[in-house]
């Protein structure tokens, strides 16, 4: 994918079959968590962000969330498992500093506060999902 802003991301899941869909999402996270480096050249930051998006999407606790609007919801990933949920879950952490291999981002956003309240609220799905385990 060549272009990288969340909305065309989003549609590109989107427009895969499900299964391709889930496996998508799960090469992006696995790699970002195993490989912190690729958010500096290989996968974008708003690549991985929209992955575990669409990851958490896929999960019950996402349901009535403000974040989860009809494109997230068209990209979701089916059948999310706890291992899936798990990997997303490390994923973010490392995109947003909380993991020790973290790589210094410089992510540029109109309003911290509200991009702290999604990552926080990504956060709790995923782990709402893991202590379902699914």
């Amino acid at each position: 994918m060549k272009e990288t802003s969340a909305p065309y991301l989003l549609d590109g899941l989107a427009d895969l079959p499900p299964a391709e869909r889930r496996q998508a999402v799960s090469v992006v996270v696995l790699r970002v968590w195993e490989t912190p480096q690729v958010l500096l050249g290989d996968i974008p930051p708003t690549q991985a962000l929209a992955a575990i998006a669409a990851i958490a999407a896929g999960l019950p606790g996402a349901q009535g969330r403000g974040w989860l609007d009809d494109r997230l919801r068209a990209a979701a990933c089916p059948q999310v498992t706890s291992e899936l949920a798990g990997r997303a879950l490390c994923a973010l952490d490392v995109l947003v500093g909380r993991d020790s291999e973290s790589v210094p981002l410089q992510l540029h956003v109109s309003d911290g506060e509200a991009a702290t309240a999604l990552l926080d609220d990504l956060r709790d799905v995923l782990m709402d999902g893991l202590r379902l385990g699914l």
